[in-house]
């Protein structure tokens, strides 16, 4: 039982990429809250992942950023920005082969 009761309770972290796409396009926490009308506290319980939006939330976010949800939110950790940029040599070349 114990670890049906780990594997659910880490089933439920949602990862995000909030902090990220604020930072690219230079916006505070409370301009994000004020756009999406939620209370700037919220935003930084959303990055921090100890808050998982409403799918109305998550659609407004969407939008504000003109982004799919999908996009943002994931149940499974984003691969590192860097390692979707600059992909290694190994990954590049097997990506190549199959097209």
């Amino acid at each position: 039982m114990k670890g049906k009761t780990k594997e659910s309770s880490s089933a439920k972290k949602l990862h995000n990429r909030l902090a990220v796409l604020r930072t690219e396009r230079g916006i505070t926490r409370r301009e994000l809250a004020e756009a999406v009308g939620i209370n700037v506290q919220t935003v930084g319980f959303l990055e921090r992942g100890d808050y998982g939006p409403s799918v109305e939330l998550a659609l407004r976010l969407g939008g504000y950023f003109a982004l799919p949800v999908e996009a943002i939110f994931s149940l499974t950790p984003f691969p590192p920005m860097s390692a979707q940029l600059y992909p290694s040599p190994a990954t590049s070349s097997t990506a190549g082969a199959s097209s």
